[in-house]
């Protein structure tokens, strides 16, 4: 029998896939497609339940649009309209990369702004304790009654679509980054202060990864929250984005453009919640799926 090569060697060596590999995969497919069928069932359900509760209230067609009426105004032109099919999805598109412009100005002041907060309070317990109950307060405050003062703080722009934007993200990700770093076990701290690790290497090496299935539980939230968040503050000061086009459809009687931003919008939160859980799902993989219960990598 002929004997390999080194480079043959090799080239057969990454050919085979190691067991703890052939799991990762596994794992990343198996939640993938979890997810992925759950969103599709749950739009079955949700246009079914949507055109049952029109037919059960009796709602007046001209108000109230079915699922399709909401496809055909995007796609089939109607002769008795003033617009084309192709020009109502132009226009719902433009409006929406505005809107979403503003969703990632506010989503990454309000992760950026938890993380970094989190990290303090953990490292340095007394600020945890002078400031928490300050940010628990403000948590309960109603987002359109913040939104009003933050408007005359500082004005029309985007540092107010940051902040309107940030404190939906803002406030589930510091609660629940802070529990995930204070869920380190004991024993894998004091093994690191027995070999002469800082709080930094204990934030790195343990707290990070047990904080991992937290940041990510927040993100789902706080990714179709930054939209939110973004179309109040077009609702309320702009005559920008998706949120003031809901405003001036309405005074002009175009509900049909309403119903189809409601959908366009929610299909792009669905979408945005989806990627989160994708980028979840590869990065505890590569920490294992069991990260949070262990002291990672």
């Amino acid at each position: 029998m002929a004997t390999a090569t080194p480079a043959q060697a090799t080239r057969i060596q990454r050919r085979t896939m190691n067991p703890q590999t052939a799991a990762t995969l596994k794992y990343v497919v198996r939640r993938t497609a979890t997810s992925l069928g759950t969103i599709l069932v749950s739009a079955i359900i949700l246009g079914l339940l949507w055109s049952l509760a029109i037919q059960l209230l009796h709602a007046s067609p001209f108000i109230a649009k079915t699922p399709a009426d909401v496809f055909n105004y995007l796609f089939v032109d109607n002769p008795k309209s003033k617009t084309t099919a192709l020009e109502n999805r132009e226009l719902i598109g433009s409006l929406l990369w505005v809107t979403l412009g503003h969703a990632a100005v506010g989503f990454v002041f309000g992760v950026g702004a938890s993380v970094l907060i989190s990290i303090v309070f953990t490292l340095i317990r007394p600020i945890e304790f002078m400031f928490m109950p300050i940010a628990m307060l403000l948590r309960t405050v109603p987002l359109l009654a913040m939104a009003p003062v933050i408007f005359l703080v500082f004005g029309n722009g985007l540092v107010t679509a940051a902040f309107i934007g940030g404190v939906v993200v803002f406030f589930p990700l510091l609660v629940n980054l802070t529990l995930g770093f204070r869920s380190v076990s004991a024993q894998s701290v004091d093994l690191i202060r027995v070999y002469g690790g800082s709080r930094l290497t204990i934030m790195r090496k343990v707290a990070i990864p047990t904080a991992l299935p937290y940041f990510f539980a927040s993100m789902r939230i706080a990714v179709p929250g930054a939209i939110t968040g973004a179309m109040l503050y077009e609702w309320l000061f702009t005559y920008e984005g998706l949120g003031a086009a809901i405003t001036t459809a309405k005074s002009q009687s175009q509900y049909n453009e309403i119903w189809a931003i409601v959908v366009v919008i929610t299909l792009v939160s669905i979408l945005l919640y989806t990627l989160a859980t994708f980028v979840e799902t590869a990065v505890l993989a590569k920490w294992g799926p069991n990260a949070g219960k262990s002291t990672g990598k």
